[in-house]
């Protein structure tokens, strides 16, 4: 039950509140009781991966202790800004349940995702849009766009790297065919929320996925690969229009950008992100140990005082965030927050890879799911903060914890296996 209610984290994420955290708060609670109670097997893990597991705790700690950390050189008693930070703590249970217990969440999320996307186009078929946003903005009226794309557009992979050969071999073709449909929905919702947010990660999990089933027997299918992970944006670009007026419009708006000059009243959305990141840069040489904590709270600097950037672009970096989780963590909390986001970021996802580099080609299901979803969440990290909100980070705890766990339990089983 604890291990079907994880792996159901996905299914209601976009389209009911407090889902996320409710899924979290009690799977951590029954991991916990379940550690608790003796009742697992020992994780008996090699030295190496023993080293990846508790890589994979230290980046679910650091991003409170960066916080505590800072808050204290501020002298800076704000509660809530230990709000999302916590929710990894949480995440360790969870880890350490699916480790130990062998749970196959790759095998359930297969079959989850695709509903979970379901569920999403019935919520839209039925309850419609949010309206707060323009009609050409797609989204529920749980999540904001960029997370409604970026989002749809992971499970949209998570799907399509569940496809193993083995699927085709053994009959499974309605499912693949499911699977498949799954992917294209995801796709569909991603270019619906008209948000570029994450769609570097489509070439790139695409390229993994081959590579793995095929471009690692041959030289000429690693290349052949590679090439078709390079054709993949160029073949969207021309064959599907939002992505070619999308990709135009980040083009112009970066070319048109003031770098020399005077400064636009109205920046385009390109050009916003380009103001944040030299905002911040300098926020940062000014504060590099502490940082400023939250700035949505009380703006640390006047709208005017940054003469290359509008004041309304200002207040909206202080308000929203710099449009960038490392970056926005960095201004928050100086380099610790800078250090603790890029581990937290980046360790599941150098896990899942590892854990795919040691499965044959034609296995490995829940690496690849673990490497689409935390590839997508770290392509999406440069553009918008993915963490910040208490439901994205708890959903984010969620998901790592169970991905990585299931993938240092699956290595821990063959291990055992191979041993008798």
């Amino acid at each position: 039950m604890t291990g079907l209610l994880l792996c159901c984290a996905p299914l209601f994420v976009l389209t009911l509140r407090g889902w996320a955290n409710a899924v979290l708060f009690v799977g951590a609670l029954l991991a916990m009781l379940l550690l608790a109670s003796r009742g697992l097997p020992r994780a008996a893990l090699a030295r190496e991966d023993r080293r990846w597991a508790a890589a994979l705790v230290l980046a679910y700690l650091a991003p409170l202790l960066s916080v505590a950390v800072a808050a204290a050189l501020r002298h800076d008693a704000d509660i809530t800004q230990f709000d999302a930070p916590s929710r990894f703590l949480l995440a360790i249970p969870v880890f350490l349940f699916v480790l130990r217990s062998g749970w196959p969440a790759g095998s359930l999320l297969q079959w989850v995702l695709p509903a979970a996307l379901a569920v999403v186009l019935g919520y839209l078929q039925i309850v419609g849009q949010d309206p707060y946003w323009p009609s050409v903005r797609v989204t529920t009226h749980v999540v904001d766009p960029l997370v409604f794309g970026y989002f749809n557009l992971a499970f949209g992979l998570m799907c399509f790297a569940s496809i193993t050969p083995a699927d085709w071999r053994e009959g499974r073709r309605w499912g693949i065919l499911l699977r498949l449909a799954a992917t294209g929905l995801g796709l569909y919702f991603s270019l619906l929320s008209w948000s570029r947010t994450g769609w570097l990660a489509l070439p790139v999990v695409v390229g993994l996925w081959l590579y793995h089933h095929w471009g690692r027997t041959h030289r000429l299918a690693a290349a052949g690969a590679l090439a078709a992970a390079l054709l993949l944006p160029v073949l969207a670009y021309f064959a599907v229009p939002v992505v070619q007026l999308r990709v135009d419009e980040a083009f112009t708006q970066l070319s048109q950008y003031p770098w020399h000059g005077g400064v636009e009243r109205r920046e385009t959305s390109a050009g916003y992100r380009i103001t944040y990141l030299r905002i911040a840069a300098d926020m940062f040489a000014m504060n590099p140990w502490a940082g400023v904590g939250l700035t949505a709270h009380a703006a640390p600097y006047p709208a005017n005082a940054f003469a290359y950037a509008a004041p309304d672009a200002v207040a909206a970096a202080f308000a929203s965030g710099f449009h960038n989780q490392i970056v926005t963590n960095a201004i928050r909390s100086g380099l610790g927050g800078l250090l603790a986001t890029a581990a937290l970021l980046f360790v599941p996802l150098l896990l899942c890879l590892r854990g795919l580099r040691g499965a044959a080609p034609g296995e490995g299901r829940q690496a690849l799911i673990g490497v689409a979803y935390c590839t997508c969440l770290v392509v999406s990290s440069l553009s918008t903060e993915v963490v910040d909100l208490k439901f994205a980070a708890s959903f984010y705890a969620t998901m790592t914890a169970i991905l990585c766990g299931a993938v240092l339990g699956e290595r821990r089983q063959a291990a055992a296996l191979s041993a008798r």
